[in-house]
């Protein structure tokens, strides 16, 4: 299929599938659904049912998550969970800080519908309020026998974590879990000139700064990944970008 420059870069969903989790439904890339269901069953089977708490997210959502931290709105913290006090920062400290947990609008992979983040569906069940911080996935965190699961079966199934480990950019994110066929085709292909004019006539604070940035935010944080195992190759459905804009359903 297709995969417009729009759609890659969060402004058009009408290529994705509603999937349900619980009792919530979500957005997915329709070429991921077959591994992402045995996926799910399989950890189901091994009594380490996932729940999934987010995956696309569009453009204007990240732009307002984006613009409400580098406003002090929402909470920033430290690659260590410390919060910070976003106001008393320069305009690079803020893109510093903001960018190990947030990405810019328009380079978030949760864009493309490859990409969710999970959690343990006993840990939700028995009323544990989820944070999306590390320590709920260390030794003795509630996502500890996910964590040891995913690690020994996610490759399996045609996924991995792009943020396993810190590498000078995003911080880890053991939650966070792309498919690896498809995101991989996306990320090669990516429309950086669409996305960064795009960005540019956006409303996102300090618009100069980040459109300054933007080489370096692609390079530091958006290709700057874990990479999957080899083997683990699922899915080979063929994605190009194309500027046409068309919808790939029609």
């Amino acid at each position: 299929m297709n995969l417009s420059w729009q759609q890659a870069i969060g402004i058009d969903q009408t290529y994705l599938v509603e999937c349900q989790s619980g009792s919530k439904n979500y957005l997915i890339h329709p070429s991921i659904q077959p591994d992402l269901a045995l996926l799910l069953s399989a950890a189901k089977s091994d009594d380490v049912p996932i729940a999934t708490i987010s995956s696309y997210r569009s453009f204007e959502q990240q732009l307002s998550i984006w613009n409400e931290k580098w406003q002090g709105y929402r909470p920033v913290f430290s690659r260590h969970g410390r919060p910070l006090n976003i106001t008393q920062m320069s305009d690079m400290e803020k893109y510093k800080a903001i960018s190990l947990w947030s990405a810019l609008p328009g380079l978030s992979r949760h864009h493309w519908g490859t990409d969710l983040d999970i959690f343990s569906a006993d840990a939700i069940k028995k009323g544990h309020k989820v944070e999306l911080i590390p320590e709920e996935f260390a030794l003795t965190g509630v996502c500890c026998e996910l964590n040891d699961w995913l690690d020994k079966n996610l490759s399996k199934y045609g996924f991995f974590r792009p943020y396993q480990n810190y590498q000078q950019g995003v911080s880890a994110e053991a939650w966070h879990i792309s498919h690896i066929a498809i995101s991989e085709q996306i990320q090669k292909a990516f429309p950086f000139k669409q996305c960064s004019d795009y960005l540019g006539k956006s409303d996102i604070c300090s618009s100069q700064f980040i459109a300054d940035r933007f080489d370096h935010y692609c390079s530091q944080y958006f290709n700057n990944i874990c990479q999957p195992p080899v083997i683990a190759r699922r899915n080979d459905a063929a994605i190009s970008l194309s500027d046409t804009g068309s919808n790939p359903t029609q």
